[in-house]
């Protein structure tokens, strides 16, 4: 016999939208595309410091920031709940885009640096380089396997290396950091490295961190 009464449809749950992850990404693009102006703007200028310095590994810069550079914006509409739920096609996308870019940035990093950087730089480079790979690659075994939870934390673990350009780049030219010269700078770039490897940790456990302790 038939039900009498039909059972109610379902109505999928609105997608949740933080204003806090909106207005801080958007700060943060606002302030990558301010301090890559500043850095670059005299790129083209073949005689100026910016472009003397440079030069010995222009063509392995190329490759390094354009794929970065890629990365960074790409990484940020990769957190966005909206575009997960509604195009998850274009998410797979953006984010194999994401994988490939990451990986080649971080590559061309080293050469780079093996030109042009200090011995130290050149350390913190291949830190960076080897922790966004590191964290990119099990982000992206994860997916592969079916392994959503797991996936999204070490993507959130993979970003903060690509945010080390825009980071680094803010506080270097602090002026008790250009005191330091060359020291400050290796100072800065360590310590935004380091921030990278390890706060992302914090947030993804904070929950289990602030819970109040269970009784026995």
């Amino acid at each position: 016999m038939s039900s009498a009464v039909s059972s109610p449809s379902v109505v999928p749950a609105p997608v949740a939208r933080s204003q806090g992850k909106l207005v801080f990404f958007a700060l943060f693009l606002a302030a990558t595309a301010f301090v890559t102006y500043m850095k670059n703007r005299d790129a083209f200028d073949g005689t100026s410091p910016m472009a003397l310095h440079y030069a010995p590994a222009k063509w392995f810069l190329v490759a390094h920031a354009g794929f970065g550079m890629l990365a960074i914006i790409l990484g940020v509409f990769q957190f966005s709940n909206r575009l997960r739920a509604r195009y998850l096609q274009t998410h797979r996308l953006l984010g194999y885009i994401y994988v490939v870019s990451a990986f080649v940035s971080a590559l061309f990093a080293v050469p780079v640096a093996l030109k042009i950087a200090s011995p130290s730089l050149v350390a913190a480079t291949c830190t960076q380089s080897f922790g966004w790979i590191v964290t990119t690659a099990i982000g992206l075994y994860c997916i592969r396997n079916g392994n959503l939870a797991q996936h999204r934390r070490w993507m959130i673990r993979s970003y903060p290396f690509a945010m080390v350009f825009t980071v680094a780049r803010l506080i270097i030219p602090i002026p008790a950091v250009m005191k330091l010269g060359d020291t400050g700078i290796e100072v800065v770039v360590w310590s935004t490295v380091a921030m990278a490897a390890f706060l992302p940790g914090i947030f993804l456990e904070w929950h289990a961190i602030s819970a109040p302790r269970s009784t026995a």
